[in-house]
């Protein structure tokens, strides 16, 4: 009886011994399945990442090498020595912002030899022309055509850089075939032919990191007290009544009152639903005066059934809707059948650039979906001084003698100094590139020079 139960025993753990074995092994080859899955699966971020880094990289080269380009083609044209430097200087700090980021790409050194050395020339060619306009010495004939020549080797360089760029970012390339294929492309261009003539200035970029130019856009229209508004503080409830003044009563459903925000300016805000609209409007209201400062708004627009005149129409009319009556539309851009459209102040004649606004208006219908008010609310007034101390033709005089004039007019044009200058606008052509050339209506000088971008999508400006 005893041998019996011991056998039983025996039985019974053997068989356990096996399940637990058995469980053991199934527990560790789940673990040993989750860390291979967990260790791939960060190996697939950790790539993403760095993919993510190297796009960004690639994209700031792109950006770089399109701004040289564009303001090689502007040096072309300028003809005071002021914009000289200042254009100079800015064509030395991309230059060398892209070379930068250029080096920090997955590629050897052999591959993208030429664009680097390319980079560093145009760099300093551009100090050493920066110096001697401080001398008081004038750029060359020879040295013009030095600059047209480093414009067209930008030119075909960004054009190459722009195909690798979207070869990656549809899939085409992978970065681990960049290498090869970027010393293909880039040994095909004259990048480093063209310009074997010129003189190497042993300069470096940390050598001279004061001379760094902001450039043409800065953001000054923010930094200043907003002018067109008044010391009048509106309570919530009054300003709420102002939204029926840019929509019709009938067609609002529904105004969420969503708090205030504080800042440079203080802004009362609201979500707006209207009637038979899916879409919400979001609308910030100023404290002062309740005047419409943002609205954002959006949805999908499947085809174009208007034009852009009668988008410009529908613009202006929502605009003089809220009492905004002196302006015109000057530049526009079409995107996923919405139209983006400029419109600028004007006081008399002169176009008044700084206070800008931005209207979106949907091609389908022509309803007024989003508007950017901030540079008008921040600039507009009634400008004191606008009486030029030159007259237009000594103003045209000033225009580089290659330029063809199409028309002129006047404008005030915001500085980099974070102030306004009045100036005479000429716009004008040198063979098939469009321009707009600024010149100080009190002095004579250039101010800035802008190159026009026709494209299907609309008239864009650089």
């Amino acid at each position: 009886m005893l041998e019996k139960f011991e056998k039983k025993v025996n039985e019974l753990k053997e068989k356990v011994d096996k399940k637990a074995f058995g469980v053991f092994l199934f527990m560790l080859f789940g673990a040993m399945t989750i860390f291979a899955c967990n260790m791939l699966n960060s190996f697939k971020i950790q790539k993403q990442m760095v993919q993510d880094e190297y796009n960004k990289y690639m994209y700031q080269v792109v950006s770089y090498v399109n701004n040289v380009e564009v303001e090689l083609e502007k040096l072309q044209i300028t003809n005071t020595d002021n914009l000289k430097i200042t254009t100079l200087a800015d064509i030395w700090r991309q230059s060398n912002l892209a070379k930068s980021n250029l080096e920090s790409l997955p590629v050897t050194q052999d591959s993208m030899q030429n664009a680097s050395k390319y980079l560093s020339q145009v760099s300093d060619f551009s100090y050493s022309l920066i110096k001697q306009i401080v001398n008081g010495e004038k750029i060359s004939n020879e040295q013009y055509e030095d600059i047209a020549s480093l414009y067209h080797s930008a030119k075909e360089f960004s054009k190459v850089l722009s195909d690798i760029y979207q070869d990656l970012n549809g899939g085409k390339i992978k970065w681990d075939e960049l290498s090869k294929l970027g010393n293909e492309n880039l040994t095909d261009t004259n990048i480093s032919t063209e310009v074997s003539n010129i003189d190497k200035i042993n300069k470096t970029f940390q050598e001279y990191e004061g001379l760094i130019y902001d450039g043409a856009f800065s953001d000054h229209i923010l930094t200043l007290e907003p002018k067109f508004l008044s010391d009048i503080v509106v309570e919530e409830s009054q300003a709420r009544e102002k939204i029926y003044d840019i929509f019709n009563k009938g067609d609002i459903e529904e105004i969420t009152y969503l708090g205030e925000t504080s800042g440079r300016i203080e802004l009362y805000n609201y979500d707006v639903k209207l009637k038979n609209e899916e879409s919400i409007r979001n609308i910030s209201l100023t404290k002062r005066d309740a005047r419409l400062y943002l609205m954002i708004g959006d949805r999908n627009v499947t085809e174009e059934k208007i034009g852009i005149e009668e988008a410009k129409k529908s613009g202006m009319d929502f605009l003089n809707r809220l009492g905004i009556v002196d302006v015109q539309d000057t530049y526009y851009l079409k995107v996923e059948n919405m139209a983006i459209i400029n419109y600028a102040a004007k006081q008399d004649d002169i176009i008044i650039y700084p206070d800008l606004i931005k209207v979106k208006v949907a091609l389908d219908t022509g309803e007024v979906m989003s508007v950017e008010a901030q540079g008008y609310v921040f600039n507009h007034r009634l400008r004191e001084d606008v009486t030029p101390t030159i007259s237009i033709e000594r103003a045209r005089a000033n225009i580089h003698s290659n330029i063809h004039i199409m028309s002129e007019g006047m404008a005030i044009i915001p500085t980099d100094s974070k102030s306004e200058v009045l100036t005479y606008e000429f716009k004008g052509k040198i063979d098939d590139r469009e321009f707009i050339v600024y010149v100080n209506a009190k002095t004579g000088m250039e101010e800035k020079i802008i190159l026009i971008l026709d494209t299907p999508g609309g008239v864009l400006t650089i």
